[in-house]
């Protein structure tokens, strides 16, 4: 009798307790504070430590806090306690994507999509992961199985998604119509013009795509990445003073090391190396690990016979960076040019092509590196050392 009276409490002592790790449940899912739910939930994962439910809402609770670690941390328990249901690997993967770790997002929606293909969110998911990780071709396929082949029905939001998506897997003619869509729909915003003239410039178009550009800075006169762009045209055409004037203003608006280091690249362009140096130490100032902007800033030094500065940038490029080709020929340059010294110019040539340099016709080119190598570059053992 004693035992059975023990069995008898037993039980009810353990439905008090599933009881309460329910009530606990529904708690945490009607309270809308997040730092609340995470707290209620680990009460009733405490309590019952198979609860799956309850480490997804939990995983839930802590994205809306932006605590991707745990998140992920109880994601990985839900999988585990549900290895078969694809929802628990595109949460998981949703996580993924916002932590920035697009390849592993990946790898779970594809994982949700092998699982069940038909729902359609797992490809929108997987084409944003896969847009982010730069994969264009295989972001616009994945934009089409949840849109259809066609787009057609895209709205506003995704075609403008899609077509930078588009124009970086080299799709011009879908990108285009998905542009005439989206001007069809109303759109007139500046992101639309600056994209055309993307496509344009692309398609070699130069005058049309300034054209698009300018429409774009018109319509956003203080967006540095739309004078940027148009300035890249100008550069493209020839006309280096107009684009000096676009990287300007953008400087004002913008001042990065990449951008005074293509600013450089205009006055180069120019033969204007005193300015070209500045902007390059200006780009060295802002990212003092940037072996191109070293590189960059001794061909400039070197143009203005500042040999030792030179000889240090080509050196210091080399150091930060030691698969690059080009600081090794200048380098080389630098021995020849100004030394003479036909010993360490070879043996810089020949570290160059260990880093797979190709670009030979520019060693006897006067206006690109041929002056570097001046006259021995028509000897046949120059020759020789680079058609091996």
């Amino acid at each position: 009798m004693r035992i059975f009276l023990c069995v008898i409490c037993l039980c009810a002592a353990l439905n008090v307790w599933g009881e309460t790790a329910d009530s606990l449940f529904e708690q945490a899912k009607q309270t809308k504070d997040p730092a609340q739910q995470v707290q209620l939930l680990s009460e009733v994962i405490e309590k019952s430590p198979q609860h799956v439910d309850a480490y997804h809402y939990r995983a839930d609770a802590y994205v809306a806090l932006e605590d991707y670690v745990h998140a992920v941390q109880d994601y990985n328990r839900v999988v585990s306690l549900r290895p078969k249901d694809s929802f628990r690997y595109y949460a998981r993967g949703l996580a993924y994507h916002k932590m920035g770790e697009n390849t592993l997002a990946v790898a779970d929606f594809s994982k949700a999509i092998s699982l069940n293909a038909s729902y359609e969110n797992f490809y929108l998911a997987r084409a944003r992961s896969y847009r982010a990780l730069e994969k264009y071709p295989a972001a616009l396929a994945d934009y089409k199985k949840y849109v259809g082949e066609t787009w057609k029905g895209a709205s506003k939001p995704l075609l403008r998604e899609m077509i930078p998506v588009a124009i970086g897997a080299y799709r011009y003619d879908e990108a285009q119509a998905m542009l005439s869509a989206l001007k069809e729909q109303g759109d007139d915003s500046s992101q639309l013009y600056h994209w055309q003239g993307q496509l344009l410039q692309n398609e070699g178009e130069l005058d049309e795509a300034v054209s698009a550009f300018s429409k774009a800075v018109n319509r956003a006169p203080k967006n540095p990445a739309w004078l940027r762009s148009r300035a890249s045209a100008f550069k493209e055409m020839g006309d280096y003073e107009a684009a000096l004037e676009d990287y300007s203003l953008a400087l004002t608006l913008d001042p990065k090391a990449y951008w005074f280091n293509r600013r450089g690249l205009v006055y180069e362009e120019l033969r204007d190396y005193e300015h070209a140096r500045n902007d390059y130490h200006q780009a060295v100032v802002l990212e003092p690990k940037w072996a191109i902007a070293y590189n960059n800033r001794g061909f400039a030094r070197l143009n203005l016979k500042d040999f030792p500065g030179a000889k240090a940038d080509f050196e210091m490029a080399i150091l930060l960076d030691p698969t690059a080709p080009t600081p090794y020929v200048n380098l080389a340059g630098w021995y020849w040019t100004n030394k003479k010294d036909r010993k360490n110019m070879y043996k810089y040539l020949e570290k160059a092509l260990q880093h797979n340099f190709k670009n030979f016709e520019a060693l006897f080119d006067d206006k690109q590196k041929g002056w570097l190598f001046k006259e021995i570059n028509q000897t046949a053992e120059f020759k020789s050392a680079l058609y091996k």
